[in-house]
């Protein structure tokens, strides 16, 4: 996959407060470093607005094309405002949406009209489709696409939300769908990235973030917690968590509040290599997570070294995000004629 030089980031994300319809939608902000962000537009003048199924979108995750150029956002559909504004009353995990809402882009400007793309309804008794993520298998060309789903009679151990994995090459249709991780605990919100021959994992669970890897991405997991994966390479196998990581001091590093370590939404990146040096060690790899607990926004985290335990490979990440809060959202490389060309959204 290849596209210009790199030059900034873009981070495309939701509010997530949900008390107005302007909560549940994508945001833009743009960064040069991955430090310091800022926002394209104020509060209610969302970049994107969904105006399918339940008329708001969360959980955005961009990916490119294989070419580099054009790129498809794809979100979570759903919309707890408009199921009364409150996650205990709104029924989302038992009767929600099935389906992603799916937007396309040739310059990630300009984006093309959305369309739902189902990928659970197939999955028995399926309670939704949530927090999606994919990545381009250049060798058997089609997209990796992955998202949580809660399913009774498919779960075999454990709490019923799972994740689940399908291929496309379009994102208008996909394979069956296979139970991709299944746990004791809940899983969800599951980002990945490949390094060299290796995948690399970064998963919410019980509040807490932790990192497995494998060669074959397609490996199924299915085991009561992280720690017990010992399988071969091409098996996923456990690498560590953030609270181990950076023990004994993790909640003071999350803010000090009693809830402050639970963290969902992680999201794996890589910095541009100007970006990637930090006092004069490469750290390139980028990992933030949502503390969603204590409604806090975002936290970030950097790695010299995705297969370490040791926190010496590991860093907080003092990072402004800017004036919006940022909610369970993608961070992606950009040109600079794309950066120039989202400048000009502002307003």
């Amino acid at each position: 996959m290849t596209h210009d030089e790199p030059y900034g980031y873009l981070f495309a994300h939701f509010t997530g407060t949900e008390q107005t319809p302007d909560d549940e939608q994508i945001y833009f902000a743009l960064s040069r470093d991955g430090l310091r962000w800022h926002d394209l537009r104020a509060y209610g003048d969302p970049v994107l607005r969904s105006p399918l199924g339940e008329r708001g979108v969360r959980d955005p995750y961009i990916v490119r094309e294989p070419d580099g150029r054009g790129a498809f956002l794809i979100a979570t559909d759903l919309s707890i405002h408009h199921r009364g504004g409150d996650w205990a009353t709104s029924d989302a995990k038992y009767r929600g949406s099935t389906s992603l809402v799916v937007w396309h882009s040739n310059d990630l400007a300009h984006w093309d009209e959305p369309w739902l793309l189902d990928v659970a309804s197939s999955i028995p008794d399926a309670g939704y489709a949530w927090a999606p993520e994919a990545m381009w298998d250049e060798r058997h060309g089609h997209y990796m696409l992955y998202w949580a789903t809660l399913s009774e009679p498919d779960n075999t151990i454990g709490d019923p939300q799972n994740m689940y994995l399908a291929t496309t090459t379009d994102f208008r249709s996909i394979t069956t769908p296979v139970k991709w991780v299944d746990r004791e605990r809940t899983c969800i919100d599951v980002t990945m990235m490949r390094v060299g021959d290796w995948y690399y994992r970064a998963s919410a669970g019980d509040g807490i973030i932790h990192i497995d890897r494998a060669r074959n991405p397609y490996a199924v997991s299915v085991a009561p917690r992280f720690a017990d994966e010992t399988g071969d390479a091409n098996s996923w196998s456990f690498v560590a968590d953030l609270d181990a990581i950076f023990a004994p001091s993790f909640n003071d590093i999350c803010g000090g509040k009693p809830r402050s370590h639970e963290l969902e939404g992680p999201e794996l990146f890589r910095f541009n290599p100007p970006d990637a040096i930090v006092d004069g060690r490469s750290m390139p790899f980028g990992l933030i997570a949502d503390r969603h607990a204590e409604h806090d926004g975002y936290i970030a985290f950097r790695s010299a070294n995705l297969d370490s335990a040791d926190a010496t490979d590991w860093a907080y990440s003092d990072v402004d995000f800017g004036t919006l809060k940022k909610r369970h959202g993608t961070i992606l490389p950009v040109s600079e004629q794309e950066y120039r060309a989202l400048e000009t959204l502002a307003r």
